[in-house]
């Protein structure tokens, strides 16, 4: 049997504990106001995008909402 192989390649993606790739809060609002101008449905626009449906309705839906794309939390103001 011939010896297997691997080479590691470095993305410089972000990762989180679990794997998962950090997008951060310009690359989301880009990619929401693309698919605004794009006319594709969220799931095809998704999948053109290489990003997981259900996060892209995530980030759309928190857009929409009028909070933060980038992690950090909106303001919250209280009458004293």
């Amino acid at each position: 049997m011939g010896a297997e192989t691997a080479e590691l390649v470095e993305t410089r993606d972000r990762r989180d504990e679990r794997g998962r790739q950090i997008v951060d809060g310009a690359r989301r609002a880009a990619l929401i106001t693309a698919y605004e101008h794009c006319g594709l449905t969220q799931r095809a626009f998704a999948r053109r995008e290489g990003v997981a449906y259900g996060t892209f309705v995530a980030w759309l839906g928190r857009y929409r909402r009028g909070e933060a794309l980038g992690g950090e939390k909106p303001l919250n103001f209280q009458e004293l």
